[in-house]
């Protein structure tokens, strides 16, 4: 990186309040000043999510096991947590015959989340893939692997596809601020960190408006169609949206210090269900789908739920 452009990097981190990987996703080295201001980055959003949601009930959202906790009755069931140890081969043993989705109970962004098919393999083929890849002592939540409805895995049929859709409520009202959709391109999950995709949902009719966002490259890149399966994106109407809304608004409604969250919500042949909440719900999977800064609405948000 040359020196003049190292500069500009630290002014926008002061000035714009962005982090150097979102000088790059936001495009600055090309945007004016003004451009450049309607990007809401890191510290806008910290700033505005903690008055979203109060501090105390942080912990349920960034723990997954106090969250399973108030909001499994949303949830798939067959949800489960435990400490990993390599002597306990009882674990592996009742994992056989399933199919499960593991993912550390303090992960952040899908890291560290695989699927595990064991319905064909025996008990020290299950030990053997947990050694791999958990860690010894480490907490990990086990969780039935849900499969999409067919509309969204003909998309992408390697991982669980999901819905991001944040909701606001003010005490009284509770309602959709936006949504988007999340496919993956290969792995075991959708997240953008993980090389997925992203779109823009219109949260009124559940219809897919905008091409997909990938950061994979460290900038964004758009695509019209997926990669690997040749689905367009334009072309994806999300089923069982009514339930989606249903269920995001009645999510929204569990936790009354929470106002502002990001539920990942799964669709699946026999209905909707809730994967997980996010009170720290990502400006870039917010942003970049959508080709526009939207700090103003960020400042929105913080007027009315702050």
């Amino acid at each position: 990186m040359k020196d003049g452009r190292l500069a500009d990097v630290v002014f926008s981190s002061l000035r714009y309040e962005v982090a150097p990987d979102e000088y790059w996703y936001f495009d600055f080295p090309v945007k004016s000043a003004a451009e450049r201001a309607e990007w809401a980055g890191t510290t806008a959003m910290w700033k505005a999510q903690r008055r979203f949601v109060e501090k105390d009930a942080i912990g349920v959202f960034a723990h997954k096991e106090r969250f399973m906790q108030k909001f499994g009755h949303l949830m798939a069931s067959g949800g489960d947590s435990f400490i990993y140890a390599r002597s306990d081969f009882s674990r592996a043993e009742s994992l056989v015959g399933g199919d499960w989705f593991l993912k550390p109970a303090d992960g952040q962004c899908g890291a560290g989340g695989f699927h595990l098919d064991a319905k064909a393999l025996q008990a020290a083929e299950v030990a053997r893939i947990l050694e791999v890849r958990l860690a010894e002592g480490s907490r990990y939540i086990l969780e039935r692997c849900l499969v999409n409805h067919e509309a969204l895995r003909r998309v992408n049929p390697s991982c669980l596809n999901t819905l991001r859709i944040v909701t606001g409520n003010d005490g009284k009202n509770a309602e959709i601020l936006f949504a988007r959709a999340r496919f993956g391109n290969g792995a075991d999950v959708d997240n953008l960190s993980a090389g997925g995709f992203a779109t823009v949902v219109d949260h009124r009719t559940g219809r897919v408006v905008s091409d997909a966002v990938s950061t994979n490259t460290g900038r964004a890149v758009y695509f019209p169609k997926h990669p690997i399966t040749g689905v367009e994106f334009r072309a994806i109407e999300i089923p069982h949206w009514d339930k989606v809304v249903e269920l995001a608004l009645a999510a929204s409604r569990v936790e009354p210090r929470a106002r502002v969250v990001g539920w990942d919500i799964a669709v699946c042949e026999d209905g909707v269900y809730l994967v997980e909440g996010n009170h720290n719900w990502c400006k870039i999977l917010w942003q970049l789908p959508a080709r526009k800064g939207m700090k103003k609405e960020l400042a929105k948000y913080v007027q009315r739920f702050g």
